[in-house]
């Protein structure tokens, strides 16, 4: 082993649901499944390792001081948030709390992806540099449906905190992210070194299982070859990959606990 790869750390990860939905199979599965729908669950993830904990993404739900509710009355009805799923309550499960969140890594910029980022204060705040100026400037109502109130409140009151990231970029040791684009503009996966191998989380170029397996893009996308592009090089990349939607995470793994 040399010594830079001693030196990184190996990380921790854990799924945290915060959500369900219910949508038509094609939203998930480019033009299949018509007639159907697909039951999902909405995640964000706590990584912890070298001193550090970090989420990707950040959950949904809850009641504090300075929420931002304009997208929350819009989103939430369709994304139901349960009891305990809450970002708050998912965190003191695992006895943090905000401010010991120091690096969030988003995603993308979708609601049900960043709705809470707000409550962190203390941590930087990671965005793909040109899906963030794409996201500031829309171009069509269709692909860009970001929260306004949000992106304002990032734009202004967390603008220090932004770290804008290239397409490639170690955000930390053994932590990198990916711009995979097709779903957003703003579209990155994350890839953490753990003692299981490089696990990525997809984002949602992925949503499902079944689009990694089959190469198979979503329905929701703003390109679909950067989509089955960003498939194959994902899976080239990972020795595990978890996609950003599917229930089945948490049939693999009934505790959470990836790696």
């Amino acid at each position: 082993m040399n010594n830079d790869a001693a030196k990184t750390p190996e990380y921790r990860v854990r799924c945290l649901r915060t959500a369900t939905h219910t949508a038509p199979e094609p939203v998930f599965l480019y033009m299949k499944g018509f007639g159907r729908t697909v039951d999902v669950n909405c995640y964000f993830w706590l990584v912890q390792g070298g001193g550090r904990n970090a989420l990707v993404d950040t959950g949904m739900g809850g009641d504090y001081p300075g929420r931002l509710t304009e997208s929350a009355r819009k989103s939430e009805a369709g994304f139901p948030v349960g009891d305990g799923e809450d970002t708050l309550s998912q965190l003191r499960k695992h006895g943090l709390r905000p401010g010991d969140i120091d690096l969030v890594i988003l995603t993308h910029l979708h609601y049900d992806h960043i709705a809470n980022v707000q409550l962190f204060e203390n941590a930087d705040i990671v965005v793909n540099r040109k899906g963030w100026e794409a996201a500031l400037s829309p171009t069509h109502p269709v692909f860009d449906v970001f929260p306004k109130d949000v992106l304002a409140h990032m734009a202004t009151r967390m603008k220090a905190q932004l770290r804008l990231a290239a397409d490639e970029e170690t955000i930390a040791p053994g932590i990198d992210v990916l711009w995979t684009g097709g779903h957003t503009r703003c579209s990155q996966a994350v890839k953490i070194r753990t003692a299981k191998g490089a696990v990525v989380l997809t984002g949602d170029v992925a949503y499902l299982y079944d689009n990694l397996e089959t190469e198979h893009p979503v329905g929701l996308g703003v390109s679909l070859y950067e989509s089955v592009e960003a498939l194959r090089r994902l899976k080239r990349e990972g020795d595990v990959l978890l996609p950003g939607h599917d229930k089945r995470i948490l049939d693999r793994y009934p505790d959470g606990i990836i790696a």
